[in-house]
């Protein structure tokens, strides 16, 4: 779609203006972009630290699930499992880092221990080891979101950020200088104009 503009010195200062704040615009937007790559390298370590504890708390929660299982048998196990009384609940919280939504504060309620009277103290410890691996990996999910939807707003601020570097600001560029050629040419044809009046008048006299 074509640009259109005004005619005339009006159409002059109606492309100055936009043009002015398109590089206002351009500037806050490449603010922003830097922003929100520094946040994500930040979220990116927190999702990485997030992602060591989780394994680790995973790999011992299932260390005492063998041992469990090999103390106590499977029987009780599945009992154990039966008994629990409720699923675990998970609230996430929002909060709004430059312009993005990001889920924070994972808040794990988890259900009380289910006990068995065949249960050994191994099995104890296999379920508040998975209560801690649960609780890791909520952790590690919250701070997986905040990292990616920080990289999609950068990348789609870099996309906004091209479209008036490329083409927004090109467009009105060009438009405002071949206006001025016009004004250009229309004011000599206007000077000549006067000029050739007054060498008419004179020639009167």
């Amino acid at each position: 779609m074509s640009l259109r503009t005004p005619p005339g010195r009006a159409g002059r200062m109606w492309l100055l203006r936009r043009i002015a704040v398109g590089r206002r615009g351009r500037d806050v937007l490449e603010q922003k972009r830097r922003a929100l790559l520094l946040e994500a390298e930040r979220l990116r370590g927190r999702r990485d630290e997030a992602r060591v504890a989780w394994e680790e708390s995973a790999r011992e929660a299932e260390q005492w699930w063998r041992r469990a299982s090999v103390l106590a048998g499977q029987r009780p196990l599945r009992i154990t499992v039966a008994l629990v009384p409720e699923p675990a609940e998970l609230t996430v919280r929002r909060r709004s880092s430059l312009g993005v939504t990001l889920p924070a504060d994972p808040e794990l309620r988890l259900p009380p221990p289910a006990s068995s009277a065949r249960g050994s103290s191994a099995l104890a410890f296999a379920a508040t080891a998975h209560r801690r691996a649960l609780d890791a990996a909520a952790t590690l999910a919250v701070a997986e979101r905040a990292y990616a939807a920080t990289v999609a707003e950068a990348a789609a601020t870099g996309q906004r950020l091209r479209a008036i570097d490329c083409r927004w600001l090109p467009e009105h560029e060009q438009a405002l200088e071949r206006l001025e050629l016009e004004l250009d040419e229309v004011d000599r044809e206007d000077a000549a104009r006067v000029r050739w009046v007054i060498r008419r008048h004179e020639s009167r006299r």
